[in-house]
């Protein structure tokens, strides 16, 4: 069995982290992304995301030099998104060094673009972000400020024979609330996606990470607030992961100097 990975998140605003509640636009400042990578690296973290979550709405391309700078932090797969629009922009994201790119807007008004990626760069780094908005009616959407109104659950079943790696599925209702996953919505999308999934939005404390993996199949999770606004660490998450009978990839606790 493929061990349980989890991910922190790093969420750029095109000058420092930044942590949203629901996807609003006030989004926290949580401090610099460099010194953020510097510290997940020495905790050994099994992977980083690093996406720039205003790059398409500001119609800028993801900050390269940034990129490369964190990406020298970690020795461990960085994934890369914000803004990307051509192969070429996926070329130069992982010509600096990154593992993965992290597709969105362009997927949901190009499709075919999956497959242009994946044929030339190989499926194995292509991730969709697939962000999940339950409205009041009960109905799931997928969320973007392009102002499209799509049903998720008939998106995915629409895009799931693209060839891609894997989806990271966000619940925009429980981001930034720290109250738990939306087990309910990722039950659901198991049944329909047959790639990994990397579980987003809501993780506030170990207790929500043995729900999550007790009650699905799910053996990635992604999480940021947990880390900004507790005292929680990568390592307390995957020993809870462990207790639910789960294998995850622990490292011995040593000393590390982060100057």
């Amino acid at each position: 069995m493929l061990k349980c990975r989890v991910i922190p998140v790093l969420t750029f605003n095109g000058f420092a982290l930044v942590k949203t509640k629901g996807y609003a636009g006030n989004a926290r400042m949580v401090g610099n992304a460099v010194q953020a990578a510097k510290v997940y690296n020495a905790r050994n973290v099994d992977e980083l995301v690093f996406l720039d979550i205003y790059a398409s709405d500001k119609n800028r391309k993801m900050n390269l030099q940034m990129a490369r700078l964190i990406i020298n932090e970690c020795f461990m797969p960085v994934a890369l998104g914000g803004g990307i629009k051509t192969i070429e922009d996926i070329n130069d994201l992982l010509a600096i060094g990154a593992d993965k790119v992290v597709l969105k807007n362009k997927i949901i008004e190009t499709p075919e673009f999956i497959n242009q990626a994946s044929e030339i760069f190989g499926n194995q780094c292509i991730v969709l972000a697939i962000d999940a908005l339950k409205e009041d009616d009960g109905i799931y959407y997928l969320y973007n400020r392009l102002n499209k109104k799509i049903p998720l659950f008939q998106y995915l079943e629409d895009i799931k024979n693209y060839n891609f790696g894997e989806i990271i599925l966000t619940s925009v209702n429980n981001d930034g609330m720290m109250n738990g996953f939306d087990i309910d919505l990722v039950k659901q999308v198991e049944k329909i996606i047959n790639v990994p999934i990397v579980v987003s939005g809501g993780a506030g404390e170990p207790q929500h990470f043995k729900e999550l993996f007790s009650q699905t199949n799910i053996e990635a999770v992604a999480a940021a607030s947990i880390f900004h606004f507790t005292r929680y660490t990568p390592r307390d998450l995957k020993l809870a992961i462990q207790e639910v009978g789960k294998p995850v990839r622990l490292v011995e606790k040593t000393f590390i100097p982060i100057n």
